[in-house]
């Protein structure tokens, strides 16, 4: 879709929200608050997870990070003031400290079928192994390298770096013959991935399954309590989940928000069909993500409540499972 990707292509300064948590309950607090499994957390494997309210809704999507020192918290950046007020009023009761660190780390994109190479030489890997799958992670003098899309034709790697190892990664990288991409493609082609994301104009509106994370190993029906593990796992077990997220595309510009309507056609009418989760511009294109009708036909006609005339064409991630 995106003509200008390289076999090297970095995005700088990502738009990533950063939480630390310090302290020697940090996995037995996590345990007790997301839908993941914390114990599938190493250093060599990046997890998944969702903070959920009482009520099973999300508050945040969050990837989590084991750095060997603390666990870091991934999200949308503009998702992270507003949530972390509500990790931590549970904190009081747990050897643990949460912090907004976002300014303190440097989250780099780095996409293009020459990167593993280039990490594998440049780190002297010993395995072949080591991030070829993804949530793979690695601790390297870069930061923490972690593979979130195996797209074989175009794999992506999340830095994470405090300042020396930013230092480090731009030192190096300035060797590399590479082409520095907008930050909106990043965050388009996370769309085209299907990666789920709970932003301020969502929270609290969609259970973990609506945004597909059974589908991608974010949710443990089996580790025990969790908040809002009683909604969750009745979805599932019920088979009353009914929603899904599903992939939006337009050849042209579509004006959109997160959070605004989307419906498709019946005959001559409309008809409410989702919400629109993540959406991203890339010239006259328009890439985003909705939660839908699980059942939802590829083949209807979608398009933005009181918006123009303007029709999306509507696919699934390439993980989903009916």
């Amino acid at each position: 879709m995106f003509n200008s990707l390289s076999t090297f292509d970095v995005f700088s300064d990502l738009a990533i929200g950063v939480t630390k948590l310090d302290g020697v309950d940090n996995r037995q607090f996590l345990q007790g608050q997301l839908t993941c499994n914390i114990d599938t957390l190493t250093t060599t494997h990046s997890q998944l997870g969702a903070h959920c309210d009482a009520k099973g809704k999300m508050i945040a999507v969050l990837r989590l990070v084991d750095t060997e020192n603390e666990i870091l918290a991934l999200q949308a950046k503009e998702n992270t003031a507003s949530h972390l007020p509500q990790l931590a009023k549970y904190a009081v009761f747990s050897k643990v400290t949460i912090t907004d660190n976002t300014v303190d780390y440097f989250c780099t994109g780095l996409s293009g079928n020459k990167v593993r190479e280039w990490l594998t030489q440049s780190l002297e890997l010993t395995s072949d192994a080591l991030l070829s799958k993804k949530d793979d992670a690695i601790n390297t003098p870069y930061g923490c390298v972690i593979n979130v899309d195996d797209n074989v034709q175009s794999p992506r790697y999340l830095v994470i770096s405090n300042e020396q190892q930013k230092k480090t990664l731009i030192t190096t990288l300035a060797n590399i013959e590479h082409n520095v991409l907008s930050n909106n493609i990043w965050f388009a082609l996370d769309c085209l991935s299907g990666t789920a994301l709970v932003a301020p104009a969502t929270q609290a509106e969609f259970v973990p399954q609506m945004l597909n994370l059974q589908m991608v190993d974010a949710i443990s029906f089996k580790k025990g309590c969790y908040i809002g593990q009683e909604t969750v796992a009745r979805m599932h077990f019920r088979g009353l989940n009914k929603r899904a997220m599903f992939i939006l595309q337009s050849s042209s510009h579509i004006a959109c928000n997160v959070g605004d309507n989307v419906e498709k056609q019946l005959g001559e009418n409309w008809r409410n069909a989702g919400t629109i989760v993540s959406v991203e511009h890339i010239n006259d294109q328009t890439i985003a993500c909705a939660v839908l009708p699980s059942d939802f036909e590829l083949t209807d006609v979608v398009r933005v409540k009181n918006g123009d005339d303007l029709h999306f064409t509507v696919t699934k991630p390439a993980y989903y499972i009916d």
